[in-house]
């Protein structure tokens, strides 16, 4: 009989023209809630007003006014309102996976410690700052200012905050995860290419029964559907960003033919990405697919 899993996997898709994902929060602690759960991003939580217990790693913290915490990739962690009554006010800044490593492809064997340094620490802090500035503005150039802050906050991490990167869950956790991370490894790297169930199960050393039970437990998505998730965010970036043709998109990023891109497009936005167009006459905003 499969585990039941208890740590969710996350999807975070990056927001249009940023290096990932940035989200201004201001509510009652009890709404601060999140079950415990992992992705591949690299999360910094920042508090600007009330109190915001965050659990990251097995370890707790309570994270004041201008205090900020670094959430590692694959971290198990939760959040939560010290007190459920009060607001608190707080920065999520997400990293997206596929920008740190095209920079940093071995990211993954470090973490970031900003107590190794005290003015990395407070350069992030000053940087972190100006991003809630520009959210809360909305001026000009907005995400070209926000992209080159979380730019020159992962320069600061990158050089002066890496420590080699220590076993970070405990045994039972790990081995909850382990299938599911080297699953999704793989599928971030050949999502281009055909993948059967039957592959990627045998990848991870797991019957493709078992492993299609265990990961959509993991992840609250089939594998199939995690696989399109993955690809069709991969197309309309492309789409977005080069122009290029629908069905160039969908052969280039692994779907089987444009048939198959418009329904994994029609089963997340509901139509066509032409009738979208029509509707909205714009290409949709990647960050408009659900976090999972």
């Amino acid at each position: 009989m499969a585990k039941n899993y208890r740590y969710k996997y996350e999807i975070v898709s990056a927001d249009d023209n940023l290096p990932g994902k940035v989200i201004l929060f201001d509510k009652p602690g009890q709404e601060c809630f999140t079950n415990k759960h992992w992705h591949k991003n690299i999360e910094i939580d920042y508090v600007l007003k009330g109190d915001l217990w965050v659990m990251a790693n097995n370890e707790e913290f309570v994270v004041s006014d201008g205090e900020y915490v670094i959430v590692n990739n694959d971290d198990i962690h939760q959040t939560c309102g010290k007190d459920p009554a009060e607001n608190v006010k707080y920065l999520v800044v997400l990293y997206s996976y596929n920008f740190i490593k095209a920079y940093f492809d071995d990211f993954e064997s470090f973490s970031f410690n900003v107590e190794k340094d005290a003015t990395a620490k407070a350069e992030i802090k000053r940087q972190l700052d100006l991003i809630v500035d520009c959210v809360e503005e909305q001026g000009d150039f907005t995400d070209l200012k926000i992209t080159s802050a979380m730019t020159q906050i992962l320069i600061e991490l990158c050089t002066k905050c890496l420590e080699e990167r220590a076993k970070t869950h405990p045994e039972v956790e790990h081995e909850e995860l382990e299938y599911a991370k080297k699953a999704i490894d793989y599928i971030k790297l050949n999502f281009r290419e055909r993948i059967t169930l039957g592959e990627i199960a045998s990848h991870v050393g797991l019957t493709p029964t078992y492993f299609s039970r265990y990961f959509k437990q993991n992840t609250r998505k089939t594998f199939k559907q995690y696989l399109n998730l993955v690809r069709l965010e991969h197309a309309l970036r492309d789409i977005q960003t080069s122009g290029i043709s629908e069905t160039r998109a969908a052969v280039e990023n692994g779907f089987p033919s444009v048939k198959a891109f418009i329904a994994a497009f029609k089963s997340v936005y509901n139509c066509t990405l032409s009738e979208y167009v029509r509707q909205y006459h714009d290409i949709p905003s990647i960050s408009e697919i659900r976090r999972i």
